[in-house]
C-alpha cells in the first residue's frame, strides 16, 4: 500500500505541474484555431476542407502527444541534475517507484491535454460540418492512448542519456516507430525494443470515415499493449537506474 501511495504522490506532482502551466492552454487554443482555419481552405483544397480539418486535427494531436511524452526527459534530467531525485530517494522511496510515478504522471497529463484537443475538435467540426463519426473519435482516442508507450520510451532514454540527447533520441525513436515500415522484418526492434506505434494510427479510417473497421475492442487491446510495453520500458529503465550514481 505504501508503494502505491509513493507512486501516486510522484504521479500527482508530475501531472499537476504540467497541467498548471498556462502555456499549455495557450498552445491548445492555438491548435484549435489551426484546426478551425482548415474550414477556410475549401477552394485551395478543391472542396476537401472537411477531410483537411480531420487530418490537421489528428496530426496536431499526434504532435502534442509526442511533445508531452518527450517532456519527461527534461523533467527527470532536471531533477537528477538539481539533486531533487537524491532528496526524494533519501526518504523511503524506491527508484522504481520514482520512475513509475513519473510515467503515470506524464501519461495522465498527456491524455488530459490530447483529450481537450479531441473535445475541441469535436465541437469545431460539429459546428462547421456535422457531428463527428465513430471513426474520427476512435482515431483521436488512439492518439490519446499512444501517450502511454511513448512516455515509457521517454523514461527509458531519460535515465540512459543526458537531457538534450535523451529528448532527441526519443523523438527519433518515436518517428521510426510511427513511420518506418522497413523495420517490420526486424521483429526484435520493430514492435519489440521499439513500440509499434502504427497500432495507434487510424488517420486514414478517420478521414475517410471507414465504418466497422476498428471497434472498442481494438482500442482496449491497443491500450493494453501500450501499458504492457510501458511496463517493459520502465522495468528496463529501473534496472539501468539502479546502477546510476546520484548527486
Amino acid at each position: 500500500m505504501n508503494r502505491v501511495n509513493e507512486i501516486l504522490t510522484i504521479a500527482g506532482g508530475t501531472w499537476r505541474r504540467v497541467l498548471r502551466m498556462r502555456v499549455i492552454y495557450f498552445l491548445i487554443l492555438c491548435v484549435l484555431v489551426l484546426i478551425g482555419s482548415a474550414y477556410r481552405y475549401d477552394v485551395l483544397s478543391l472542396g476537401l476542407h472537411r477531410d483537411l480539418m480531420i487530418d490537421v486535427s489528428l496530426l496536431l494531436n499526434s504532435v502534442t502527444a509526442i511533445l508531452i511524452a518527450i517532456s519527461i526527459c527534461f523533467e527527470i534530467s532536471r531533477e537528477l541534475r538539481e539533486g531533487v531525485v537524491s532528496t526524494l530517494l533519501a526518504k523511503p522511496l524506491g527508484r522504481s517507484n520514482y520512475l513509475i510515478g513519473k510515467l503515470v504522471g506524464i501519461s495522465i497529463a498527456g491524455i488530459v491535454i490530447t483529450g481537450l484537443i479531441t473535445i475541441g475538435f469535436s465541437l469545431v467540426f460539429g459546428v462547421a460540418f456535422d457531428p463527428v463519426s465513430q471513426a474520427m473519435i476512435m482515431g483521436h482516442l488512439l492518439i490519446m492512448a499512444s501517450v502511454v508507450p511513448m512516455a515509457g520510451l521517454a523514461v527509458l532514454f531519460a535515465v540512459m542519456l543526458p537531457e538534450s540527447i535523451a529528448a532527441l533520441v526519443t523523438a527519433i525513436a518515436i518517428w521510426f516507430a510511427h513511420s518506418t515500415t522497413a523495420l517490420a522484418n526486424v521483429k526484435l526492434v520493430y514492435g519489440g525494443i521499439l513500440p509499434d506505434l502504427n497500432l495507434f494510427n487510424l488517420k486514414a479510417e478517420a478521414v475517410y470515415n471507414v465504418v466497422g473497421g476498428v471497434g472498442w475492442a481494438y482500442l482496449l487491446l491497443a491500450l493494453l499493449w501500450g501499458i504492457v510495453y510501458s511496463v517493459f520500458a520502465t522495468t528496463l529503465a529501473s534496472l539501468i537506474f539502479s546502477y546510476k550514481d546520484l548527486k
